[in-house]
Formats: C-alpha cells, structure tokens, sequence
C-alpha cells in the first residue's frame, strides 16, 4: 500500500456519495457510533419488552400449522399497517435488486479482466450502483426493526434470531458502506432478493391469504449466508483485491456475523420445520 496515503491521512477516508436523499445526515449516519448505539437500544428494548415464552402468542402461519386458534389477531388498522409495511418492503427490495443487478451487468461487461471487475479495481461498481443503493438498504436496516415492533405489539416474543438478525445488520451494512468493502455487493444483492419474496409472502399472510412456501423462505436465506459466507471469504485471498485496512476490517466484521447468523437459522429450521414434520407422522 502507498505509505503516502497514509501520512496525507486519506487512507479510508469518508467519501461523499453523490445524489443520496438527506446528505446532510450522511456523516452521522456514517459515525460508527451510530449503528452501535441504534443496535444495542433495539436489542436492550426488545429484552425488556419481549413476552415471557408461557405468555407469547402464536402467529397466524405457526397457528394454521399446528391447527390452533389464531391467538394473534389484530384490528383492520393494524393489519392494513402491516400489509403496507411488508408490501413496501417488498417493492423496495425489487428496486434495490433490479437497479444492483443492472449495475452488476454493467460492470462485468466492460471488458475488463474477472479480477479487476470482480475486485472492482477501478471503482466502476462503487460510483455507478453500489454507493447509492447500498447506502440506502442501509438505512432501510434502521427501518426495518418495525418488524420486530409489530411482532411485541400482537403480543408475540421475539426470538434471539430477530433480535441478532436485525441489530447485526446494521452494523454490518455500516461497515461495508464506510469502508468501500467490495464484497459489500453480496449483502445488498442476495438480501434484497430474497427480501422482496419474503415480504411479499408476509404481506400476503396477514391478509389471510396463506401460500406454501415459509420452509424455501427459509431454506433461500441459510443458502444466500453460506454462499454469501463463501463469497466474502474469497476476497481475502484474491491478490490486491481488498487494498486498505477498512476494506479488510468490513469484511471480517460480515463474515463474522454470518456463522452465528447461519447457525440461528439453521436451528430455527430444524426446530421449526422438524416439529411440523413429527407432528404429521403421528397423525398418519
């Protein structure tokens, strides 16, 4: 690395991203305090509300599958509220996916050498899709936690999946836009696809409208953390792909998150999915 980068102090320097709505609030957002503070009062919050599990109600998809009450139902307002939420997720996620896997194309089909667009040596990816929207899917982790708001409000607890889920993310999101982190494109691209079918599946559900399908939502997340796990990994050995201390640090701080992440997930879909499958042998 050049040490004149380092002594001019311009080493992972903040960088302006250019056409973001609201750039005053960019560098605060940007301050590493930020996603620590939000993470750990979200995760304190929902330690201090979450219903004990004897007191936790069901949903309406874990109702109908155990073939119980719905003890979960809400009023029209709220589950107009609640559509809308997971609707507009969902188209959001749409857009994120569409305009980053045009971005994608582009920069694959320049004519550069797979190392170099695969490192995005020149920035091509970075100034042309990444920075904007990856930007705004991460503030989009901020909003997010209206999940898990919905969830305490109908009375139900919420799980340690959730709360890690959400809070992680944040400052994963964080460190891979600050740092410029290449592999940043990973989380933005598979989450927003696998997002855009998800909400739209939970918007569907609290309408009363119940598609098979919640077991591939799930099995579509572990695979996107063990291939996005997978791909982040790579760039730490590809030669001058990662080029600055942020870059390396963003990173690790994803790839760390992802192992606990796929192991929260895979448990869940063994608890889960397990039970549904025991409970149908002893009704045959």
């Amino acid at each position: 690395m050049n040490s004149a980068a380092y002594l001019s102090g311009e080493v992972d320097k903040l960088v302006a991203i250019p056409g973001i709505p609201f750039p005053q609030y960019y560098e605060f957002f940007m301050d590493w305090k930020t996603p620590i503070a939000i993470a750990s009062t979200y995760a304190l919050t929902v330690s201090l509300l979450n219903p004990p599990p004897s007191a936790s109600k069901l949903s309406r998809v874990e109702a109908k599958n155990r073939g119980v009450q719905d003890t979960s139902k809400s009023s029209g307002l709220m589950t107009a509220f609640v559509f809308l939420h997971n609707l507009s997720l969902s188209i959001y996620s749409m857009i994120t996916f569409y305009n980053m896997a045009k971005g994608m194309h582009r920069s694959f089909n320049r004519g550069q050498t797979l190392h170099d667009a695969y490192c995005d040596k020149d920035s091509f990816l970075w100034n042309d899709s990444l920075a904007y929207w990856g930007y705004i899917f991460y503030l989009s982790k901020f909003y997010e936690v209206i999940d898990t708001i919905i969830i305490l409000l109908k009375g139900r607890r919420s799980s340690l999946l959730q709360t890690y889920h959400h809070s992680g993310a944040m400052i994963t999101m964080w460190a891979g836009i600050r740092y410029q982190a290449q592999p940043i494109w990973i989380f933005v691209v598979f989450n927003s696809f696998v997002h855009s079918v998800m909400y739209l599946y939970y918007a569907m559900t609290c309408v009363g409208i119940h598609p098979p399908g919640k077991r591939y939502i799930t099995t579509m997340q572990i695979t996107q953390f063990l291939v996005g796990t997978t791909t982040a990994v790579s760039y730490f050995f590809i030669p001058s792909c990662l080029t600055t201390p942020g870059q390396h640090f963003g990173v690790a701080v994803n790839v760390a998150y992802l192992f606990p992440l796929t192991y929260l997930f895979v448990d869940f879909a063994r608890k889960t999915y397990g039970k549904r499958k025991l409970a149908a042998k002893k009704t045959n």
